[in-house]
């Protein structure tokens, strides 16, 4: 069964560039887009040997030449005609160095599509800071878990304030359901350790916090 994360993902990916994902895993999103019967290349990258015999597997299902696997680590060995590259489930550090690795070789892709477990503020800012603007974005909530997938697409650079790139411009303008659950759930945490705490540095910095979470809420 695919899940809301990945469904969600494959919404963003459009059929206009060849497609790699990095970190494909079982290949699960292969599937979502041959069952979309997505037209370009697509190419599962997975560095651990398991997985990627998974993924294999997987490939030679689809059984479709467009579809292919690779065993290799980020995006070395992916060509510079993929211009859409999903990278999902892995902290920031992770995601920057494969970004940055890439940047070694001279090329620049045209789109990304980050699900990012970690610092979604330095996901933005480190997209942002190479060129890239925020396309859309959204939160999924799955396992008890938010999800924050993100696509940046190579363009003439935005400017965005702190909160944008902290909380996402596309979830501030719309407010939608989740977002709101999200903060008003982390809002009542705050506030309970507001009141639990003695500490007045401790205090003044969560009343802060406090403060621009009751804001963006409004």
């Amino acid at each position: 069964m695919i899940s809301k994360r990945l469904n969600k993902i494959g919404s963003f990916i459009k059929d206009d560039h060849d497609v790699s994902d990095i970190g494909s895993d079982h290949g699960l999103l292969l599937v979502l887009l041959n069952q979309k019967d997505f037209k370009h290349n697509v190419l599962g990258v997975e560095n651990k040997i398991g997985p990627y015999k998974n993924l294999e597997k997987t490939v030679l299902s689809i059984n479709k030449e467009n579809f292919k696997s690779v065993l290799g680590d980020g995006l070395e060995i992916v060509p510079e005609n993929y211009k859409t590259i999903v990278i999902a489930g892995m902290g920031f550090n992770n995601i920057k160095n494969i970004v940055l690795n890439d940047l070694k070789k001279g090329f620049k892709r045209q789109k990304f599509i980050i699900d990012c477990h970690t610092s979604q503020k330095e996901v933005r800012g480190f997209f942002v800071s190479l060129g890239y603007s925020i396309e859309n974005e959204a939160i999924v909530f799955e396992d008890s878990i938010y999800y924050d997938i993100i696509v940046f697409s190579l363009s003439d650079s935005k400017k965005y304030t702190d909160i944008e790139l902290e909380f996402g411009p596309f979830n501030i303008e719309k407010k939608e359901e989740l977002f709101i659950q999200r903060y008003n759930s982390e809002l009542e945490k705050l506030k309970e350790l507001y009141n639990k705490i003695d500490n007045l540095d401790r205090k003044n910095e969560l009343s802060k916090e406090i403060t621009k979470l009751e804001e963006i809420l409004k």
